[in-house]
């Protein structure tokens, strides 16, 4: 299954031409950035998890004859700490032209919504590098505990069977999510400009700043409405009790949702914008004390968002586009830290970390259109069994550098 997904992201994507060009600033490398990069990649497909698994595999290689362009666990390492990061977002740019070319992206419910959040990718009380955050810890008053930690931005894509990753940016020390988030959304909206037409978020991004930047670049924002202190909020509210919901089901949940227009009350936006609310109703059963008998219970959900989308697009479109955030806990934080062991450390450096987790998102997409769309074996049913043969093929096959021998 590995030489599959290696000849996959040959044939359509033209990767490893594409990892080629890759470059650092080591003085006098002996072993190309190219091939480095190669090996990452053999890496990553493969969901090997650690340098050290990947040094100890390359010296029982049955490749022999490309043992010389092998790079060491430290060799990789050293490469990561100046990789260009700049040409592996243009790979990442080049991979998305193609699939959106080809069709292999698709829509969610007819919009391409873009998705923006922050994870923390790693902390420690006692490893730390200059790029490191750092936060006081401890539970006892007059105690200090520090603790050491790396946070990025994500942006990605919507799907209806998977998210695409677009980008990302680091949290440096001293500065907030938001502004990381408005250099992120800066670049992704002039490198990808016709990618996507909404973009959501959590309630930290209902924010002046971030709702101009994207009106700038003719893009419409979401956010999450949760702070009772302000005006938008008790206005949304006082507004909901005098105006009749709109009722509907999608599924298995039934919603009574409202839509109103405001203006003035946001000093940092002078323009108008829409107050959705929606309360959630959705029939679950849960096992019973009792042997063999069900529980039938009733879950209950409130929400309220604050766009600036257009009026022509309808309640029932806006609150589906709202809880898309969804996926990019769901289908990128909680599947890269769980099924790619994202949140592994590498490498200690902000450049370092920032490459590994291109280089994932790139391996990461080309995977998920794989799966999607080009996987021929029905029994392959989940994707957590395609990633565990194409594991399997690598450390039985002794693949290193996923090119042809």
């Amino acid at each position: 299954m590995l030489k599959k997904i290696i000849n996959y992201s040959n044939k359509y994507f033209k990767l490893f031409d594409l990892i080629s060009d890759i470059s650092d600033l080591r003085a006098k490398p002996q072993i190309a950035c190219s091939d480095i990069a190669t090996s990452i990649m053999s890496i990553l497909f493969s969901n090997i998890g650690s340098l050290n698994k990947f040094n100890q595999s390359r010296d029982f290689s049955y490749a022999g004859n490309i043992a010389s362009r092998i790079p060491s666990a430290s060799t990789v390492a050293r490469s990561t700490d100046t990789i260009d990061l700049d040409r592996l977002r243009k790979i990442l740019k080049t991979i998305y032209l193609k699939a959106k070319r080809s069709k292999m992206i698709e829509a969610f419910n007819g919009r391409y919504v873009g998705i923006v959040d922050a994870h923390e990718n790693c902390s420690s009380d006692l490893h730390r590098c200059k790029d490191c955050s750092v936060r006081n810890v401890s539970k006892i008053e007059g105690m200090v505990k520090l603790n050491y930690y790396h946070r990025y931005t994500t942006f990605i894509l919507a799907g209806s069977k998977f998210c695409f990753m677009l980008d990302i940016e680091p949290v440096y020390p001293g500065e907030g999510e938001l502004t990381s988030a408005l250099r992120l959304l800066n670049r992704v909206c002039l490198n990808y400009p016709k990618a996507f037409e909404v973009v959501t978020g959590d309630g930290l991004y209902l924010n002046g700043a971030t709702f101009k930047l994207l009106k700038s670049h003719n893009k419409y924002g979401v956010a999450v409405l949760k702070d009772e202190r302000r005006e938008l909020y008790t206005e949304a509210i006082s507004l909901s009790a005098i105006n009749a919901p709109v009722f509907y089901e999608d599924g298995a949940v039934t919603y009574r949702a409202w839509d109103h227009t405001i203006s003035g009350l946001w000093d940092s936006y002078n323009y108008p914008i829409r107050a959705i609310r929606s309360e959630e109703t959705k029939t679950v059963r849960h096992h019973s004390k009792e042997l063999g008998k069900w529980d039938i219970q009733e879950e209950r959900a409130e929400w309220m968002w604050v766009t600036n989308l257009p009026s022509v697009i309808g309640l029932k479109n806006i609150v589906s586009i709202c809880h898309s955030r969804w996926q990019i806990e769901n289908k990128c934080f909680n599947e890269i830290v769980n099924t790619w062991n994202a949140d592994h450390v590498y490498r200690h450096s902000q450049n370092a970390i920032s490459a590994f987790i291109l280089f994932l998102f790139i391996a990461l997409n080309i995977v998920n259109i794989f799966f999607a769309r080009n996987l021929k074996d029905k029994r392959i049913s989940s994707k957590t069994l395609l990633i565990d043969l194409i594991k399997a093929e690598y450390l039985l096959a002794k693949w290193i550098i996923p090119t042809p021998v």
